[in-house]
């Protein structure tokens, strides 16, 4: 069930099975890659519910020069080469990493200038067409990874590549016995809920659900259905996919459930902003021109296709976000937020409300 932006204007990546790439969005929004998409202060805060700060709308802006422009930097060049080894050696390399390979991954990841977090999640996004199963070294190499990348989207406000790295936590595992990272036993004093229970309430949410669903569709073709709920269903294949070995599906989201940027309501605001532009921009985008010679049912059938992307949309954050572990109150903040300024009628609503509901059910 379950690829983001601030909230404000809404008209532009719980669960993407994929991350949604960053893309330019409009005039201040955004990085640009051409990947498909598969989302401090107290996240009780209201001030939580802002829209993402000028500091990174600047940084996304500056940022989205194109790469023939970065290919002429000996500096750009060192650090994109040096990202696609590091993944490559992450997925296929026989040797663990040396300290000095550490500590230029850590330097490349930091400070102001993105391109090493961004270059890091496109490259890891890429290793999705090979094989979403790793072994359990690259799993291990990956949350090491994901944790130093993760600390520094939460640090500087970047949460394109974080949002990228939300999604592939739900991408990527291995076969194995799930062992919870020390820090969950002391907390909680008992294992993680592992992601194919999820899987299954949110499996039977969606069958339950699915003719109101498409109800709500009636004015919009059958590939829009498809769009509108393939956020939630193309992840939840996952979970009926037959398992050629024996043991539990170990995701990276188990062992990354403590990174503070999940715990702020701007980041999963920002994420859901850019989550519903990327879907958009799939589309033939709608210029203003083309809106003035649109027919007033090429208009209410525009507008129901944005409404439906929005609630896709929002049933695979909330998931998400209940997988790391957030809590019921903040998922429905969340979600009474965006419903409306995603513009969501009352039964779509109903819907996600009952979604959560189920998701937290004992």
């Amino acid at each position: 069930p379950p690829e983001p932006a601030s909230s404000r204007g809404l008209h532009q990546d719980v669960l993407l099975p994929e991350p949604l790439a960053p893309t330019k969005a409009s005039s201040h929004h955004h990085h640009h890659d051409n990947e498909d998409s598969d989302a401090t202060e107290s996240a009780d805060s209201e001030n939580d519910m802002d829209p993402p700060s000028h500091r990174w709308d600047a940084r996304r802006s500056s940022s989205s020069s194109n790469h023939s422009a970065e290919d002429g930097d000996p500096e750009a060049l060192e650090r994109r080469t040096f990202m696609k080894a590091y993944v490559d050696k992450i997925f296929h390399g026989n040797e663990e990493f040396e300290q000095e390979e550490k500590a230029r991954f850590g330097e490349l990841c930091s400070g102001e200038n993105g391109k090493g977090r961004e270059w890091f999640a496109k490259y890891v996004s890429a290793q999705r067409c090979h094989s979403k199963c790793v072994s359990e070294a690259t799993f291990y190499r990956l949350v090491q990874s994901f944790a130093v990348v993760l600390f520094e989207c939460y640090q500087m406000d970047d949460y394109t590549p974080a949002k990228n790295l939300m999604t592939m936590c739900f991408t990527f595992y291995f076969i194995g016995k799930a062992q919870p990272p020390p820090s969950e036993l002391l907390d909680r004093g008992t294992p993680p809920v592992a992601l194919d229970s999820y899987l299954n309430k949110a499996n039977s949410w969606l069958t339950g659900k699915k003719d109101a669903a498409e109800r709500l569709l009636k004015t919009t073709s059958k590939t829009d259905v498809k769009g509108f709920l393939g956020g939630l269903e193309s992840k939840l294949r996952m979970s009926d996919a037959p398992e050629e070995k024996k043991g539990d599906k170990v995701y990276l989201y188990t062992h990354l459930k403590q990174q503070p940027i999940w715990h702020t309501l701007r980041f999963w605001n920002a994420a859901f902003f850019d989550a519903v532009h990327c879907e958009r921009k799939k589309r033939s985008p709608t210029t203003r021109e083309k809106w003035c010679h649109m027919s007033q049912q090429e208009r209410d059938d525009n507008s129901k296709i944005d409404e439906n992307i929005a609630f896709g949309q929002l049933g695979t954050f909330t998931h998400n976000m209940l997988a790391f572990g957030l809590s019921k109150k903040l998922c429905n903040d969340f979600l009474k937020k965006q419903a409306v300024i995603g513009n969501l009628n009352e039964e779509q609503y109903k819907l996600l409300t009952e979604h959560i509901e189920k998701m937290t059910a004992e």
